[in-house]
């Protein structure tokens, strides 16, 4: 039932998502009026007026203005420039206002406040908006020269059809520079005043690129620039570029350092280290040779066994699948007294669980076929390895705070150029590709509910939920226009998200006392197989390797190198404790 009403369900989602507002049918600007007054200091007042026709009753309500704050000089170089809000007005009263972030600058919003107990719609009625700031940062120095510029259009509304005036009351002393572009075709200049210039731009479309108006001054007309503001000044035009290529410059660092860690990993082993031996489990070493292959769990499983024989936890009769175990140390010799306690917890966990099992097996009088305990702890016993080697690495706390400081660098580049809610759209859409591929390859994880209720909300989740995730984002993406400036800055965030990605991939990677211990594995089986040197043959040696050789599969050729030592030495004949000899 709920996979018939889940498509109509999304349909009508869909219906209402993409039958939002749109500014240019609501409204039309039918002026845009501007005054600028510039001081002596480098920075300007400008008040704005917009005449609005609200052409709708129902209506967003409100309008943005996009105040511009990057500007590029005649050299190609980009530039930030200060603003600071001074009020945001309709009809001459203060009117409610919201600021959002953007590559050019700054989009603030001025209308009615949308919340679910208020109409948001404005009157339909001539609407006069009104936003007041200050410009900073207006003056660069150019040889013996200072020159102010002014973006021709300060401020910009959805339907930029109206002709737009804007009044610059400047410092005496100023030339206007003749621009490099074609200004007639831009706006007209006129001189209205001895210190005061009148632009009139005629109407035309909205996404125009006009030239800035220059005009120059002698040297000293302004206030003097310290040093230590000019470089508060450099570092502001360069911060958004700068963490914008800082996240992927991290990642690929750490990416460096994962796949070329020769300086980090100690230097290979030339012998076999007899700590590390004795740190791990035969099970471990196991898998570890044969690369984590299903047909490990055999190799693990008759190690342990061997494992607890010569640590005298039970004798057996063979060191193949064949074997019979007998005399297993029992529950009470395990607790009793300090000495059994600590030989018990002093194995390893997985040889533990191994005993567990053929402890539980029927025995046939005082013996237990070790064969028929290995199918039932096949997969326990997997488990038991992975998290003793999980607990080798560690926790990667490196990894885990590149990732943490990738994201973050990513949401402020998000925030300042304007593109959080976008960026935000493109991650909700990949999680649930995430969830989905998830799903399909690790089923075990999403258990199915039992209860109605459970159920209920599974398959809301399921068919609901993250359909309707999908959907919204794709809408916001489609509907959302990304603007040029924004492009350089949008693939920065896809490169922060790949690169979180990347780190999280990365985590899977074998960390150096993981890879030392594998290598030193490597060479264990070489010592055994007597290709190198390693610790000297004694009676004691022979039994501390006997289960890793037998994890590696090489226990004849290891009680061939022990016999022969033991012809050596004139030994009597081995007969160890151990083994079921009858």
């Amino acid at each position: 039932m709920l996979r018939l009403l889940s498509w109509p369900i999304l349909c009508a989602m869909l219906l209402a998502l993409t039958s939002c507002s749109n500014f240019d049918r609501d409204f039309t600007v039918q002026s845009a009026n501007s005054t600028v007054e510039v001081y002596t200091d480098g920075t300007a007042f400008v008040s704005e007026f917009f005449d609005l026709e609200v052409k709708m009753a129902e209506n967003y309500g409100g309008v943005y203005v996009d105040i511009p704050q990057r500007f590029t000089d005649a050299s190609g170089g980009v530039h930030w420039r200060d603003f600071q809000l001074a009020a945001a007005r309709r009809g001459g009263l203060d009117e409610y206002f919201s600021i959002e972030n953007n590559v050019p600058g700054y989009s603030i919003y001025i209308g009615m406040e949308h919340c679910k107990s208020c109409s948001a719609d404005l009157p339909k009625v001539p609407t006069k908006i009104q936003i007041a700031y200050w410009l900073g940062r207006l003056v660069r120095q150019e040889g013996n020269r200072e020159v102010l510029f002014l973006p021709a259009y300060m401020g910009r509304v959805h339907g930029q059809g109206a002709k737009k005036t804007l009044t610059l009351k400047l410092p005496p002393g100023g030339t206007l520079r003749p621009s490099q572009q074609d200004r007639a075709a831009a706006y007209d200049v006129t001189r209205s005043a001895p210190n005061e210039l009148l632009v009139s731009i005629p109407a035309g479309k909205g996404d125009r690129v006009l030239p800035d108006i220059e005009i120059e001054y002698p040297a000293g007309t302004f206030v003097i620039v310290t040093s230590g503001k000019r470089i508060q000044w450099w570092l502001s035009d360069h911060f958004l570029p700068f963490i914008s290529i800082l996240g992927p410059l991290i990642v690929a660092l750490v990416a460096i350092l994962k796949f070329r860690p020769s300086w980090l990993v100690p230097a290979p082993l030339i012998t076999v280290d007899t700590k590390i031996t004795q740190n791990i489990s035969p099970a471990l070493a196991a898998y570890l040779f044969r690369n984590w292959k299903a047909d490990a769990a055999k190799a693990a499983f008759l190690a342990s066994v061997c494992q607890l024989a010569v640590k005298r936890m039970l004798r057996i009769s063979s060191l193949d699948e064949d074997a019979e175990a007998s005399n297993l140390i029992t529950k009470q010799e395990r607790k009793k007294g300090k000495p059994g306690r600590s030989r018990w917890y002093a194995l390893p966990a997985a040889t533990r669980l191994v005993f567990g099992q053929i402890e539980g097996e029927r025995p046939a009088g005082d013996r237990r076929r070790v064969k028929n305990a290995r199918p039932d702890v096949r997969d326990e016993l997997h488990r038991t390895v992975t998290e003793e080697y999980q607990k080798i690495r560690g926790t990667d706390r490196w990894s885990l705070a590149t990732a943490a400081t990738v994201l973050v660098l990513g949401i402020v580049v998000a925030s300042f150029s304007g593109l959080l809610i976008f960026s935000a759209a493109i991650c909700g859409i990949l999680l649930v590709l995430l969830i989905v591929a998830t799903m399909f390859r690790h089923p075990e994880r999403f258990p199915v509910a039992t209860g109605t209720s459970e159920q209920f909300a599974q398959a809301t989740f399921l068919f609901v939920g993250l359909p309707a995730i999908v959907i919204a984002a794709l809408s916001y993406i489609g509907t959302t226009k990304v603007i040029s400036e924004q492009w350089p800055y949008l693939t920065a965030i896809l490169l922060h998200i790949a690169g979180i990605i990347a780190v999280f991939a990365m985590l899977r990677m074998p960390t150096p006392k993981q890879r030392q211990i594998r290598n030193n594995i490597l060479n264990l089986n070489r010592y055994i197989s007597g290709e190198i040197n390693g610790p000297t043959m004694s009676v004691e040696c022979y039994e501390h390797n006997l289960p890793f050789a037998v994890a590696l599969n090489v226990e004849q050729r290891w009680t061939e190198r022990f016999n022969l030592w033991r012809e050596s030495q004139k030994m009597d004949a081995y007969a160890p404790d151990w083994l079921i000899t009858s």
